[in-house]
């Protein structure tokens, strides 16, 4: 079998299950072989080994019982660069860079930053590589998570304080920012194979209604010394967000933004 008909076996292999197979049955074979993608078009005729088809076999059949390709590989990109994921913490979302450009817009660059659910460490890292005078701890109670979120940190190179427990448990001092994309699903939605069998429930669902944790991140912002806080969340959550604001008396600023299909993604809350 050449390379190319690997390819083609693995593109009607994940039909089933891939909205882009071809893509995938490329992400899967470049990873079996430990090539780019490249090569596998410049090389489609080339004799495929028995040793990298039997590996390229085990992930499509993984693939196919809806295992993400970013646990199959280990990887995950995130704003242009690679980070080490595994099972169950969560997958970063492209949908999370914009959080962190709204951000960004907002910083001086030495302010103390507090991120609640560090998961693989994405958002912290992103952070720090474009502010190294920024100075940032974390906390996830998953300590699969907090494992990741350490060597991911090792892998780029900067340094974060990163500890197990719930919001701001074990943090001291004061914060100048709280960011976080916590658990904002409602329990009971239906999700797709690829999360509901993988992913872990804890960083998925947000309570009963689903934005119980947002509430309590506010909350934290509202009685601490936090003068900013950033969240992702749901696309049908602001109204509720705001009544909750509105509740609580916050007369400071608020700002809300869409992702790039045009669906509420986060908010910015200032005091």
């Amino acid at each position: 079998m050449t390379i190319g008909e690997a390819l083609k076996w693995g593109r009607e292999r994940l039909i089933p299950v891939a909205e882009r197979p071809l893509l995938e049955s490329e992400l899967l074979l470049s990873h079996a072989l430990g090539v780019e993608r490249i090569f596998l078009h410049s090389h489609s005729n080339s004799p495929l080994e028995r040793e990298g088809w039997e590996r390229f076999r085990e992930f499509v059949e993984r693939r196919r019982a809806f295992e993400p390709v970013e646990y199959i590989m280990g990887e995950v990109s995130f704003f242009g660069e690679r980070f080490s994921i595994l099972p169950p913490v969560l997958i970063p979302r492209p949908e999370t860079e914009l959080l962190i450009e709204e951000v960004a817009k907002r910083l001086k660059g030495e302010e103390r930053v507090a991120e609640v659910g560090i998961g693989s460490g994405v958002i912290s890292i992103t952070l720090k590589r474009l502010f190294p005078k920024l100075e940032i701890v974390a906390t996830d109670i998953d300590p699969t998570a907090v494992s990741l979120a350490r060597l991911n940190a090792e892998r780029h190179r900067v340094t974060l304080e990163i500890l197990e427990g719930s919001y701001l448990d074990g943090v001291e001092g004061e914060i100048d920012l709280i960011i976080s994309n916590p658990p904002y699903i409602a329990e009971g939605t239906e999700l797709p194979p690829s999360v509901a069998l993988y992913e872990s429930e804890r960083a998925l669902f947000g309570g009963r209604e689903g934005d119980e944790v947002l509430k309590g991140l506010i909350d934290l912002f509202l009685e601490g010394s936090a003068s900013m806080l950033a969240c992702e969340m749901g696309y049908d959550q602001r109204e509720r967000i705001e009544e909750y604001l509105s509740m609580r008396g916050f007369a400071g600023e608020r700002l809300f933004y869409r992702d790039w299909a045009g669906w509420e993604r986060g908010f910015i809350l200032r005091k």
